[in-house]
Order: C-alpha cells, then sequence, then structure tokens
C-alpha cells in the first residue's frame, strides 16, 4: 500500500474546512499504512515482539518514508512522533502520560494533531480487555489523551489469527461494553472506507468527563508470518 494514487492534500485549505482536516485525518492513516508496509517487508516475525518496540520501528519506518524522493509531496507536511507527553491534568515532567503514536500537521497554526494508542492482540495473553480498557481505548474516553482533539486512533497489531477475526471481536466487545465506553447510540463499530487503507474501522464516543465526542478509527495491522 504505497500512497502514491489519487489521494491529495490541499495544505492552502482554510483552518476550518472539514475537508481539510478530514484530509490530514485520512492521511495520518496512509502514513501509517505505508510505515507498516516498509515494516513487514523484511524476514522478520513480529508476532511476538513487545508493543514499544513494534511502535517505534512503525514510526521508524513512516518517518523513512516521508523523508523518501518518491513518496506523495503532499507528505512534507507531516511530522510523526513516538512516545508523545501528554499535557493534560496534573501531571507534570516526566509524570506525564505518553501517547503511542502522533502526527503533527506542520505549516499552519494552531497545529493540528492525530495521536495513535497500539495494543497487541493476540492470543493467549494479549486480548480484548487492554484495547478498549483503561489503558487503550479508555485513555482517549477519560479524556488523558487528545483532550483537545475530535478525531484519534487505535492500533490493533495482529499477532495471531487475522485481521478479520480481531475486527468480530472488537465490534463483539464494544457493543458489550458500550456504556463504559461512552459509545453514541447508532455509532456501532463499522467499515471506514478509504481506497487506500485497509481493515479500518470507525467509532463514536461521548467523552462525558471532559464534555466532548470522539471519532476513533481503529487501524488493524498484521504483524505475523501468514502462509
Amino acid at each position: 500500500m504505497e500512497t502514491s494514487g489519487p489521494y491529495k492534500l490541499n495544505i492552502d485549505h482554510s483552518n476550518d474546512s472539514s475537508e481539510y482536516i478530514a484530509g490530514f485525518h485520512r492521511g495520518a492513516l496512509c502514513l501509517i499504512g505505508a510505515g507498516h508496509e516498509r515494516l513487514v517487508a523484511g524476514d522478520e516475525d513480529y508476532s511476538d515482539i513487545a508493543e514499544e518496540e513494534i511502535s517505534g520501528e512503525l514510526a521508524k519506518h513512516v518517518q523513512d518514508y516521508i523523508n523518501s524522493l518518491s513518496s506523495p509531496d503532499w507528505t512534507k507536511y507531516f511530522c510523526v512522533q513516538e512516545e508523545r507527553r501528554e499535557n493534560t491534568n496534573a501531571r507534570k515532567g516526566k509524570c506525564r502520560k505518553r501517547v503511542d503514536i502522533a502526527f503533527v500537521l506542520a505549516g499552519m497554526k494552531p497545529q493540528k494533531f492525530m495521536r495513535f494508542e497500539a495494543k497487541r492482540l493476540r492470543k493467549p495473553g494479549f486480548t480484548l480487555g487492554g484495547y478498549i480498557g483503561k489503558d487503550g481505548l479508555g485513555e482517549f474516553i477519560a479524556g488523558n489523551y487528545a483532550a483537545d482533539d475530535d478525531t484519534a486512533g487505535m492500533l490493533g497489531y495482529v499477532q495471531s489469527d487475522d485481521c478479520d477475526y480481531w475486527a468480530r471481536k472488537i465490534s463483539e466487545t464494544i457493543e458489550k461494553n458500550k456504556q463504559d465506553i461512552g459509545l453514541i447510540e447508532g455509532s456501532q463499530w463499522q467499515k471506514a472506507h478509504f481506497d487506500d487503507v485497509d481493515h479500518c474501522y470507525k467509532t463514536r464516543h461521548n467523552r462525558s468527563k471532559i464534555k466532548c465526542e470522539l471519532l476513533v478509527y481503529h487501524l488493524l495491522l498484521t504483524l505475523h508470518k501468514t502462509t
């Protein structure tokens, strides 16, 4: 999935343009996909690799893609950050929470961000409690991450089974826990249709603690060798 197709980002759009901001979010998802494609292109098997190591390598490959002379021109407006500290609540300095991967849209004020929290999806040991729980999706719902944003992302590092299996399991778990995670009525788990992005879904949540809604894109990435 190289993002050299018809997708364009018009940096001259107004800061208030919903189409422009949606383009930024889609661009971030496309860049995750491009980084993932490079990550798994070699012979290494990531089926038992720690989340932090995967996120670090993924961010590195995304940055390499942005810096590549063969990548689309719009990518030059994106910066990727790993382990970005969040300035929320009373936490200061090293006590601040850290979101796994964040994208910054350069060249405009105020800067726009899209944050991603990543969780392993693997049997046994890494199932859905961590993905939707307080240290996963729950960080966004509580307002600990992306408190000033209306859009964020979850990355599912698929280390066993396949993306369709985990998509079904996440959908079922979200439905069972819809009140706890503030799922907005009528916004159940559904496919997000992007030409350049595979295995992407979306949900909408009410964040009662900070009194705002959040659109969450769920991007599932296969990280084990398949036959």
